[in-house]
């Protein structure tokens, strides 16, 4: 099998072991990744430090893709894979330089990121999403409230993390956000009507233009409420649950019809249930944040980033070719800091319904909250014999962490 050219975070390299990116990639792939990451990369993946090519400001860098097509031509290799969702334009571009622009990954990939672009188009299929606008100046920001009233978001059409959204409610919250800006004319932003409802998402694999996971799970609360200081819980929904039912008939029908193609690809979708109805928020392809892949390892028995890459490839993940049903009903849990600083706290978390989890905190250090929502401190798996007990379950290890970090 060919080489491949991973781009990866660091977040995400270190959620899988070494033995474990080395079972996919081989000899002689490239890992292209960030240079603050260095040491923690070198020191946990000894034997693929020659792999690793880092870049000073990676997310930013113009340097990357033009190193990495160069790479990609000298390994004989078309396949590159982005595991997260700022690579992934600059990943379909490499593939389309590759194949000599026979194939058209940039123009699919850009309607899984550009928002307003993707809910334009999937308001043409018919599927139902919040009233929305872009927005170049101040004046059609206010057009767009005197049409439709507050509360209103506004945010950039590629954004990731929740970077840069901001809820205006009022006036008031309209004129602060104003005077923040640097200049009379706004650049790649986007407005939509504001709505106060469940959160949903789906997460999931296809390989070979073919559905293997998909993954309906409610959120506990919003990503601006976790921007804010409260925990993010995610629980898989239960297959007798009818909502489950209506997320993967949506699911397929905007993968599989409404947008482009990509064949094998993760992806991540956000609803609202407001009401008896399913309103799209947005959809990726890349898995969601924290945790996720770890949730849907556990609960469908198969590691979604590790088939990809394999499925890519062509190895034997690439001849899966069905659906596969949850092996058991998971939940999980995201806590973000506080702001303040960290004195204490255990080293393990010994909870009977844990299935996983990860402490990224630092004893000693100061914190001042989060501003993407991929900065928690603790993200936990945890299973229960039903939604309820899965709710529950989420509830007391939230408790349990407030009361055991210990915060001045």
């Amino acid at each position: 099998m060919k080489p491949v050219v991973l781009f990866a975070p660091e977040k995400i390299l270190l959620q899988h072991t070494e033995d474990e990116w080395l079972s996919v990639l081989g000899t002689h792939s490239l890992i292209y990744s960030d240079q603050s990451a260095k040491d923690c990369l070198t020191t946990k993946f000894p034997a693929l430090a020659p792999a690793f090519r880092l870049y000073t400001h990676f997310n930013d860098s113009l340097l990357v893709e033009l190193d990495a097509l160069a790479a990609a031509k000298a390994l004989g290799t078309n396949t590159i894979v982005a595991l997260a969702e700022v690579d992934l334009l600059r990943v379909a571009r490499i593939k389309d330089r590759l194949s000599g622009f026979v194939t058209r990954y940039e123009e699919m990939t850009l309607l899984y990121r550009d928002k307003f672009l993707m809910k334009q188009k999937l308001a043409e299929h018919g599927i139902r999403v919040n009233p929305m606008s872009v927005v170049r100046s101040a004046c059609e920001i206010n057009d767009f409230i005197e049409q439709y009233g507050y509360p209103v978001v506004v945010k950039p059409r590629d954004g990731r993390g929740s970077s840069g959204v901001r809820l205006l409610r009022e006036n008031t919250d309209l004129l602060g956000y104003l005077q923040e800006q640097t200049g009379t004319t706004l650049h790649n932003l986007m407005i939509e009507k504001y709505i106060n409802a469940p959160l949903l998402n789906v997460n999931g694999l296809y390989v070979n233009g073919r559905p293997v996971i998909i993954s309906p799970v409610r959120s506990t609360v919003t990503c601006l409420d976790f921007l804010d200081g409260k925990s993010l819980g995610f629980q898989m929904l239960a297959e007798s649950n009818p909502l489950y039912q209506r997320c993967v008939k949506l699911t397929r029908d905007i993968v599989e019809h409404a947008l482009p193609r990509l064949g094998t690809m993760l992806f991540h979708l956000e609803i609202f249930l407001d009401g008896e109805s399913l309103i799209v928020c947005e959809i990726a392809c890349r898995l969601g944040g924290c945790s996720v892949n770890q949730e849907l390892s556990e609960a469908f028995g198969i590691n979604p980033r590790l088939t990809l890459i394999d499925a890519e490839r062509g190895g034997p993940a690439a001849r899966v070719n069905k659906l596969i049903k949850p092996r058991r009903l998971l939940g999980q849990l995201n806590i973000p800091p506080r702001t303040g600083k960290l004195v204490e706290f255990p080293a393990h978390i010994d909870l009977p319904f844990i299935r996983y989890h990860s402490v990224t905190a630092k004893k000693g250090a100061e914190y001042s909250g989060m501003t993407m929502t991929n900065g928690e401190i603790v993200s936990a798996i945890i299973e229960g014999n039903s939604e309820k007990a899965v709710s529950d379950n989420l509830d007391k290890l939230d408790s349990w962490v407030a009361e055991q970090f210990i915060w001045e």
